[in-house]
């Protein structure tokens, strides 16, 4: 016993080891910063006033009131709505048409997670240039007799232009997530529904979607949380405008902290976002939770 006891505690010390690194970077980067934010949030704290005055909820009042924030809250919610919702679909139909066996399906592969691992700083970038009045996307809708549109000079389009970048750029990591799905599911139950005769669509009602509940709880969850951290395409694109068209609670966020040195406020609305991102989550795991095993 005493042996078994000391290969058990030495097991323990080398796992403590291994984690040890990732609990502190853990607690460094992620447990303090937000304890911080929450500290702050009740006072009245500026960047250029080292004073730190409490305010009790005075923040939080002032963000419920706050109008330019009520409608960063709903451009954040329509961007998540519709990234999450064309992404999703977009990446499991690209997961179902890659799973069957064509000629340069690995070359396919490939060019869709490029955009993935590309730098978002570049990719906004040149996607600023293809929405330009003089660029590719106007030039092509000329060549083919359409007229030139705005995108991101238009208080109506801009918001849909970075969806649709966003969708561009992080629909091949999620197709992977769904290819992985599909090619997990096993042939026997197709092969059993076939006998059976069901059609291709019955098969993928009854088989296919219910096997991927799994893999879609983590598309819908990450990709959730991912909108509404957006930042960097609205900083480097649109700056939040225009009049405020693409404005969405990071951005705001920063803009409140970095630019107006309002610290006391920005994390108060940190908070705020923190807390609505959790709700979602739950909710998300609470609907989409499964017990199907195979």
């Amino acid at each position: 016993m005493l042996r078994v006891s000391g290969i058990r505690r030495q097991r323990y010390a080398t796992a403590a080891a291994f984690l040890l690194p990732a609990a502190v970077g853990i607690i460094l980067f992620s447990i303090l910063p937000i304890a911080q934010a929450l500290r702050i949030s009740f006072l009245d704290y500026s960047l250029l006033n080292p004073e730190q005055i409490p305010v009790g909820l005075e923040n939080y009042d002032r963000a419920v009131k706050d109008p330019v924030f009520r409608v960063a809250l709903k451009n954040t919610m329509v961007y998540t709505v519709l990234l999450v919702a064309f992404q999703t679909i977009m990446a499991l139909v690209l997961a179902l048409l890659l799973k069957q066996r064509v000629r340069g399906l690995a070359f396919f592969r490939s060019a869709f997670f490029v955009p993935v691992v590309t730098s978002l700083v570049v990719i906004s970038t040149v996607w600023k240039l293809l929405y330009n009045s003089q660029g590719f996307i106007n030039a092509f809708l000329r060549t083919v007799g359409l007229p030139a549109q705005p995108f991101l000079s238009s208080a109506s389009q801009a918001l849909l232009s970075l969806v649709a970048m966003g969708v561009w750029k992080d629909v091949g990591f999620y197709m992977l997530i769904f290819l992985a799905g599909i090619q997990s599911i096993p042939v026997d139950l197709y092969e059993s529904a076939s006998i059976d005769g069901a059609t291709p669509w019955k098969a993928f009602g009854k088989i296919t979607l219910p096997l991927l509940r799994r893999p879609a709880v983590f598309v819908l969850v990450v990709g959730t949380i991912a909108a509404f951290k957006v930042f960097t395409p609205v900083y480097l694109m649109t700056d939040g405008g225009p009049a405020e068209s693409t404005t969405v609670m990071v951005f705001y966020i920063f803009r409140t902290a970095f630019r107006y040195f309002q610290m006391g406020y920005a994390s108060a609305m940190s908070v705020i976002l923190l807390g609505i991102v959790l709700v979602l989550t739950l909710i998300q795991f609470r609907l989409l939770r499964t017990t199907v095993e195979y």
